[in-house]
């Protein structure tokens, strides 16, 4: 096994990032990376002590002699199985750039400007949670140089019968191309969770280097478990739409149609594995386990904060009174009001809620971490419509009738009745229409992210728009009635309330993640 010695001592060294060399803590001697690299064995290949846990089967690796008594993926405290195993080196590496104390401090800065954050997030025993370890990424690049065949336009102004007119000519174009997109970045590890790698990201290219084991010492390393394969597809997906979305691309003063480019080119990929530098923590909450990652070039922070459902009461509380107090010191809250107050706020919980709830029914399926799950969203390019299409509309067909009364509440204030039943059934005919038109886009650009379906947000969804459909009954049949106007909006403002706790919790899903098992699935296995 390779481990990190001092050349002159023999004892333990490690990287220092402020000096940006290899230092022996004993001796005092310092080397440059390039000298102590110099010093070590140079192979395709490097020894290092594969470190698993008994519980998840994530696996970390370690160059030196350190004995790892923590699991940083599930944050099992036992101690962790090793070997020694032969990995395959990456091209390049980003060294670690932020010290840890700098790295905890970024966290902490984070974590105290929450509010609402739990206060297990802020026990001064979570730096001992914190692990430098270098995660690997496929770094993606596209190419093309060739020529581009299509139609070209040009317009300017001309005079005819002493009028001015601006002229549009088409030509036949054969234009060079030149495409480069390089240092695109993707998670590579099954372990790291895909949703915070690309949020400590970017990295900045200036910094990549030839990869120097050296660099190594005194950190962990996460083995690339995930084929590039797995997001090659969405990658070039990804470059094909920006530069399908190029504006005014011109070339000899033709400006050329970037949609009809992007189809015709053939791209080139190339992929190298590159190490990047990342401070990881792990909260483990009874079966539960949220994450934290620091940037170790950058700083950049990513982490799953929850929210304590005593600090949110406590600030509703507190907020609630404030709206109060401001609303009766601007306008009168009249029975009209209050319903059409309660009935925005209503559509609000609603989109909040529908925005929340996609995203963890997604994470709770793993669709949002190709590299645990092994399946990468779909990219879509122009795909044809699905024959199936008519039969989902009948899904959007209930969704606009929540939405019409959930509407016609709110542009309820200063209308009567009969305006009021007038507007809402073409308000519905109309955005049906929409729906409609829309369905019939025969091609789709982007990618494709899974959506929950309509089951898993009925109980939710059905709190708000009862109480918005209550405010539109009382608006619309009882107008000059107070006391239905008060109970209908003490209902909306409940089915809020109701709406809210929901939202909270499915918050606190989202950012509480399941215990990982990777011995079970790794990310790209068939």
């Amino acid at each position: 096994m390779t481990v990190f010695r001092c050349p002159h001592c023999g004892a333990e060294t490690a990287y220092d990032p402020s000096k940006g060399k290899v230092v022996c803590e004993y001796c005092g001697s310092e080397l440059t990376v390039e000298d102590y690299n110099a010093y070590l064995d140079e192979k395709g290949l490097y020894q290092a002590n594969e470190l698993s846990c008994r519980q998840c089967g994530a696996t970390i690796l370690s160059t030196d002699n350190t004995v790892a008594t923590f699991c940083s993926f599930c944050g099992s405290p036992l101690v962790l199985d090793s070997r020694i195993s032969e990995k395959k080196k990456p091209d390049y590496i980003i060294p670690f750039r932020i010290k840890k104390k700098k790295a905890y401090s970024i966290y902490r800065n984070k974590i105290d400007r929450t509010l609402l954050a739990p206060k297990w997030m802020k026990d001064e025993d979570n730096e001992q949670k914190i692990r430098g370890i270098y995660m690997p990424f496929h770094i993606y690049r596209f190419t093309y140089t060739g020529t581009y065949e299509g139609e070209g336009s040009k317009t300017k102004i001309e005079k005819q019968n002493g009028k001015k007119y601006d002229v549009t000519r088409t030509y036949e174009i054969e234009s060079p191309v030149t495409v480069d997109y390089d240092f695109i970045p993707a998670d590579g590890a099954a372990s790291f969770p895909d949703s915070i790698s690309r949020a400590v990201c970017p990295y900045s290219e200036n910094d990549l280097e030839g990869f120097q084991l050296p660099y190594f010492a005194g950190y962990y390393a996460d083995g690339a478990d995930v084929p590039e394969s797995l997001y090659a597809g969405k990658m070039e997906a990804i470059v094909r739409n920006d530069i399908g979305s190029k504006s005014n691309l011109k070339s000899g003063g033709l400006e050329i149609d970037t949609r009809k480019m992007q189809e015709s080119i053939e791209l080139e990929k190339s992929v190298k594995t590159a190490m990047f530098p990342v401070w990881f923590m792990s909260f483990r909450n009874k079966d539960k386990i949220s994450y934290a990652a620091v940037n170790g070039q950058t700083g950049e922070l990513a982490a799953d904060i929850p929210i304590s459902f005593r600090r949110y009461l406590a600030a509703s509380v507190i907020v609630a009174a404030v709206i109060s107090i401001l609303f009766n010191l601007v306008f009168t809250l009249t029975p009209g009001n209050l319903m059409t107050v309660s009935s925005a706020l209503a559509v609000v919980a609603l989109i909040m809620a529908n925005s929340l709830l996609n995203d963890t029914f997604r994470r709770k399926r793993h669709y949002d971490d190709a590299g645990y799950s092994g399946v990468d969203e779909e990219p879509m390019e122009g795909k044809p419509v699905d024959p199936k299409r008519a039969v989902k509309l009948l899904g959007g067909l209930f969704w606009m009738i929540f939405f019409t009364f959930a509407v016609g509440a709110v542009i309820s204030l200063g209308f009567d009745d009969t305006f009021i039943l007038q507007i809402l059934p073409g308000l519905f005919i109309a955005i049906f229409i929409i729906i409609v038109i829309g369905s019939l886009n025969k091609k789709v650009a982007g990618i494709r992210k899974k959506k929950a379906p309509f089951w898993y947000k009925l109980f939710t969804f059905a709190k708000p728009v009862l109480g918005a459909m209550a405010c539109w009954y009382v608006k619309s049949f009882y107008p000059n009635t107070d006391e239905y106007a008060y109970l209908a909006a003490m209902f909306s403002i409940l089915m809020i309330i109701l709406t809210a706790f929901d939202i909270v919790r499915a918050q606190n899903r989202f950012t509480m993640r399941d215990l990982p098992i990777f011995n079970e699935k790794r990310g790209g296995d068939e």
